[in-house]
C-alpha cells in the first residue's frame, strides 16, 4: 500500500496514510455511504488493515516469553539438593563435601557463611558446648525435608528475584504442603541462592526467619 486510495473509491474513502500514525501502527479506515460494491471492497480492506494492525502491535518474536533464569537457576538447585540427600542425606548443616556439591548454586556469600557455620560447629563440639545445627533440612521449612516441589515464575525483589516454592512431602500415607521463598541474586553472570525464606506455619522455629538469620552466627556457642 503506497497511501493512494485503491483503484474505484471515491474521495470519501480516507486512506490510512492519510491519518497521524502513532507508534508507527497503521490507523484504521473511514468509510461512509458508497455504492454496494464499493462498499464491500472497503469493508474488506478494513479488515486486512486491521489484521496488519494487530500483526504490527504483536510481532511475532514477541510472542515467546521471556527465559526465566532465576527460577531455572532455583529448579536446578532443588534438583540437585534432593538428589543429593537420595545418595547422601544431609543433615543439619551439610559436610565440605556434601557442601561441595551444591556449591555451585550458592553465592559466594553464602558459602562463606556455611563455612564459618562448620568451623564453629567444631568448635562448639570440641569444647564440649551444645553443638548447633545438627538437626533436620535446613534448606527447607519442613525438618522432615519434600518429597516434590513447583517452583512459581520468578519477579524482582531488593537483591534480585525471587520465587515461590511449593513443597509436597509424601510420608507414613500422609501427605504435608507448604510454600517458602527462595531468594537469588545473579553474580558473574550467573542467577544464585542468595538466601532461602521459611513460611510453614508448622514450623515454629524456623517460620518468619531464613536461612541466613538461621547459621550466620559467629559465635554459635
Amino acid at each position: 500500500m503506497s497511501g493512494t486510495p485503491a483503484q474505484g473509491l471515491p474521495d470519501i474513502f480516507i486512506a490510512c496514510s492519510n491519518l497521524p500514525s502513532p507508534a508507527g501502527h497503521m490507523p484504521p479506515v473511514l468509510y461512509t455511504a458508497l455504492p454496494t460494491g464499493i462498499m464491500k471492497m472497503a469493508k474488506l480492506f478494513a479488515i486486512l488493515l486491521s489484521i496488519c494492525t494487530l500483526l504490527s502491535m504483536h510481532p511475532a518474536h514477541a510472542a515467546k516469553e521471556a527465559k526465566d533464569e532465576a527460577r531455572e537457576a532455583a529448579t536446578s538447585f532443588y534438583q540437585d539438593y534432593a538428589a543429593l540427600q537420595k545418595t547422601d542425606k544431609v543433615v543439619g548443616l551439610p559436610n565440605m563435601a556434601q557442601l561441595d556439591a551444591i556449591a555451585q548454586h550458592l553465592i559466594p556469600k553464602l558459602h562463606r557463611i556455611f563455612y564459618i557455620a562448620l568451623r564453629e560447629q567444631h568448635r562448639c563440639r570440641n569444647r564440649d558446648k551444645t553443638t548447633p545445627w545438627t538437626t533436620g533440612d535446613i534448606f527447607t521449612s519442613s525438618d522432615e525435608g519434600f518429597t516434590s516441589f513447583t517452583i512459581d515464575p520468578s519477579f524482582p525483589n531488593q537483591f534480585g528475584r525471587q520465587s515461590s516454592v511449593h513443597f509436597k512431602l509424601e510420608q507414613n500415607g500422609s501427605t504435608k504442603t507448604w510454600t517458602d521463598e527462595v531468594i537469588l541474586r545473579k553474580e558473574n553472570g550467573q542467577w544464585m541462592i542468595y538466601d532461602i525464606e521459611y513460611h510453614a506455619p508448622f514450623a515454629e522455629k524456623k517460620t518468619g526467619k531464613s536461612l541466613q538469620s538461621i547459621i550466620d552466627k559467629n559465635p554459635a556457642c
